[in-house]
């Protein structure tokens, strides 16, 4: 099973040193001893005690010429797990000033009743060698690596905007963890530590305590948005350009337990989940090393042939074919390995992906159930289950005044509870709107808004439900002015569901600017729940 797999890149003249240094000193944990720097470069077996079990070092060399390649495999069984054993391997390659390093971490289970599920964890060596990196004078990480630093976002609306252009990068090598602040400013995950997990995976961006979710919302977008101390894993663009994310809410990040620790493994787990395979795709290998090392040493005998006797070349050849023979089968057991890895990780993916929708399926009818109950319930205080207040309409349809736009959707409310939600931020805009004078007009809108036009939504769409307004009744959209503005956007967001939601379809009576002959109902559709939810029915929002 593929537990961990990272590829850094680092420049400078001083990054082998580091580099090896890190190595050198994480191997000594693992063998219960240190290698000589000559050791460490040369090709061997070496054998140690990792805790109270037996640790096995291979390593592979071929730095005759450049590119030098160097590879480290290291196996040791479990030492709690019976049948499970553990595999390190670790490869350089240095061509110029430029060095590479992978590590890929994996198991193999032996026996049918090892049950015990592995868990999520980044090699002291990442560790040791960001550290030694920092500490060299003429060594760096490549600008390509990701997640080096920590970053923050929500200091003006520009960290929002630079921000949306990275997670649209076509050629992002990484996910972008967002970190969230609780309402009291603290943080559930320490970003400081999850971005050193995350040293080469991901980058993470810890979202300051003083933000204004409303406008990260309106830049970029709810599904790419987190607050209430929510973490939300931006994954890297497909093909397509589709950015798919994975958003954990308080709830859910406190049950991962109490101790640092095990929450910021738990967000290790799902970045990895996603970049092992493609982390995997540029790992040195241990059998490329060989291979290349045979091929160096076939073109040298090649070359001093000529200088041989019978016997030498014979030897040379013996010597080539016992090699290739070597090569060939730690080849094959290297691409069953990665088939195996790829089977189980496709095998995963279906189980998730089922189990999601599963899930996803029973929360729906769940969700819609509790709003029906909370909704009936409601009325049901106001002692209005299904009753409206006649005396109420009566005198509302015989007065001469029309009805004004606050009474317009409490009568919409009381009609069509089950069907429509009046928002806060709705009521307090028709509290504003009293002057306007085309009440009836208003009513009978609302009334096709919340029966004909709803139909029409669940039947076939807003293509469909268009079509039940007339000429100058709805629009679909803002207009270009506001859809470029930023603030004029974010004055067409309003809180649903205790989150932003942006309303930019509206329903419109008028033109003039007058708050007497002219109205603007935004609004949202929730197809979850199936219903309308109003944000704001008074006044035309700002215009440039």
């Amino acid at each position: 099973m593929l537990v961990y797999a990272n590829t850094l890149t680092f420049r400078g003249t001083g990054a082998e040193a580091a580099v090896f240094k890190a190595i050198g000193a994480w191997l000594k944990e693992q063998l219960g001893f240190g290698l000589h720097p000559d050791q460490l470069r040369s090709e061997g077996e070496h054998v140690g005690t990792r805790g109270e079990v037996r640790a096995k070092l291979r390593i592979l060399v071929t730095a005759e010429e450049s590119p030098q390649l160097y590879a480290w495999v290291l196996k040791f069984p479990d030492e709690n797990v019976k049948g499970r054993q553990w595999t390190t391997e670790v490869g350089v390659k240095r061509f110029g000033d430029v060095l590479d390093l992978s590590c890929v971490v994996k198991t193999d289970e032996h026996s049918t009743l090892v049950a015990s599920p592995v868990g999520a964890s980044q090699p002291r060596l990442i560790r040791y060698v960001a550290a030694n990196i920092a500490k060299a004078k003429d060594a760096d990480f490549d600008v390509s690596v990701a997640g080096v630093e920590l970053k923050s976002l929500g200091a003006d609306t520009d960290s929002y905007v630079a921000l949306e252009a990275e997670i649209e990068r076509k050629d992002r090598n990484g996910p972008i963890v967002l970190v969230s602040p609780t309402k009291d400013g603290t943080y559930l995950v320490n970003s400081v530590d999850l971005q050193q997990k995350l040293t080469g995976l991901a980058q993470v961006v810890q979202i300051a305590p003083g933000f204004n979710s409303y406008e990260m919302a309106g830049v970029l977008g709810e599904a790419r948005s987190a607050w209430g101390g929510a973490v939300n894993i931006l994954y890297m663009p497909s093909a397509t350009g589709v950015v798919r994310g994975r958003l954990f809410l308080a709830d859910t990040i406190t049950g991962w337990g109490d101790t640092p620790l095990s929450r910021i493994l738990q967000v290790l787990a799902w970045v990895t989940n996603n970049t092992n395979i493609s982390k995997l795709y540029g790992h040195i290998r241990p059998e490329g090393v060989v291979q290349l090392s045979l091929r160096r040493r076939m073109q040298a005998a090649s070359a001093r042939s000529s200088q041989m006797d019978a016997a030498q070349l014979r030897r040379e050849l013996q010597q080539a074919a016992k090699q290739t023979a070597e090569q060939a089968a730690e080849h094959k057991k290297s691409l069953d390995d990665v088939w195996d890895e790829c089977f189980q990780m496709e095998g995963r993916v279906s189980a998730l992906t089922d189990e999601l929708k599963k899930a996803q399926d029973e929360l729906s009818k769940k969700d819609f159930t509790i709003e029906s109950l909370k909704d009936q319930l409601e009325r049901a205080g106001d002692g209005n289950t299904s009753v409206v207040n006649a005396e109420r309409l009566v005198e509302m349809v015989s007065r001469k005044s029309p009805p004004s736009p606050m009474e317009c959707i409490e009568l919409i409310q009381e009609l069509y509870g089950d069907r429509c939600v009046i928002l806060p931020s709705a009521r307090s805009s028709a509290e504003k709107a009293s002057q306007f004078m085309q009440g009836r007009e208003l009513l009978e809108l609302l009334n096709r808004f919340v029966t004909t036009f709803r139909s029409a939504l669940l039947e076939g769409g807003d293509n469909q439900a268009r079509n039940v307004f007339g000429k100058g009744e709805y629009a679909a959209n803002e207009s270009e002015t506001v859809m470029n503005s930023k603030t004029l956007k974010r004055k067409r967001i309003f809180e649903y569901e205790g989150k932003p939601v942006k309303m930019f379809r509206h329903l419109k009576i008028g033109v003039a600017d007058d708050v007497a002959k002219t109205i603007r109902v935004h609004f949202h559709w929730d197809p979850d729940r199936q219903k309308l939810a109003i944000g704001h029915c008074g006044g035309h929002l700002p215009l440039k």
